[in-house]
């Protein structure tokens, strides 16, 4: 196959790495020129893409079977941009579109917003009111529009991811020595990396459509798992200023059953603690 991966960075690289030895022709993305030299060792042909790139877009369109986008924006004000300008170049680009297309696209559970603790699933409501939020919405609406034209359509959101060169113990010492905001009573909710890539080719191979949580089988809430990882590395225990703003907002308890429902089977259902580098 052709594959296209827009916006091709933490999850993006892995997969156009494992596309490319499986023989497939894989074009990669970013918004970077300090990345393009590294994708080119990953990809076939690697280029600067731009959410208004429309033209581009076009091209990527008519020269790939399957479009992954995996793009990311790097802060609030550039949301809009990275995300929804992007869906909507898709869909205008669809409407010349001569054959259906396959779009996987990683979205975020922060869609869900707050739900004070009860079990989300896909059906259930979307609360995040925020400017951001409400443009992750509008861009899930945008692409899944994209089935009007016969296009396979699949929309995974995503937990908080970690992984290689993410690994928990590192991200827990470097908020060793601050108080954190809030009382530590949201639950916590995350994907390792390795289940992003696995959900990602499941999908593809098994032409999986609609939308899929992708969250491991664990939801400690964030104190206990906070706790969890000082006892088990013989540090300092976190401490906590409810005066403080909370840096997670939106307590929820996310479901990936339609997700094992469809036969995919986790490779990481529950979370490693120590550097998974090690």
């Amino acid at each position: 196959m052709n594959i296209a991966i827009i916006g091709c960075g933490y999850i993006g690289s892995s997969l156009a790495e494992h596309f490319s030895k499986l023989g497939h022709h894989v074009t990669t993305t970013t918004r970077s020129t300090k990345r393009l030299d590294q994708l080119k060792d990953i990809s076939h042909k690697s280029l600067i893409l731009y959410g208004k790139d429309e033209n581009e877009i076009e091209l990527l369109i008519q020269e790939n079977d399957v479009l992954i986008l995996t793009v990311a924006a790097d802060s609030p004000d550039q949301y809009e941009e990275a995300y929804l300008t992007t869906a909507l170049s898709i869909r205008h680009a669809a409407t010349t579109s001569h054959s259906p297309k396959t779009l996987i696209y990683t979205s975020s559970s922060s869609v869900y917003g707050d739900h004070h603790g009860r079990w989300v699933d896909e059906r259930s409501e979307l609360l995040n009111k925020s400017e951001e939020g409400q443009i992750l919405i509008d861009t899930e609406e945008t692409l899944l529009s994209l089935k009007e034209f016969g296009w396979n359509v699949c929309i995974f959101r995503l937990s908080e991811i970690y992984g290689p060169g993410r690994d928990l113990l590192s991200r827990f010492k470097n908020i060793e020595g601050r108080k954190l905001p809030g009382k530590g009573q949201n639950y916590t909710n995350m994907v390792h990396k390795e289940d992003i890539v696995g959900g990602i080719i499941y999908a593809l191979n098994h032409r999986l459509e609609g939308i899929f949580n992708l969250t491991d089988d664990d939801h400690p809430k964030r104190m206990e798992f906070y706790d969890m990882i000082a006892q088990e590395h013989n540090l300092p225990k976190v401490e906590w200023d409810p005066s403080l703003l909370r840096l997670h907002s939106g307590n929820k308890r996310i479901s990936n059953h339609k997700m094992k429902a469809s036969g995919y089977v986790f490779t990481r259902p529950h979370r490693v603690i120590v550097p998974l580098e090690a």
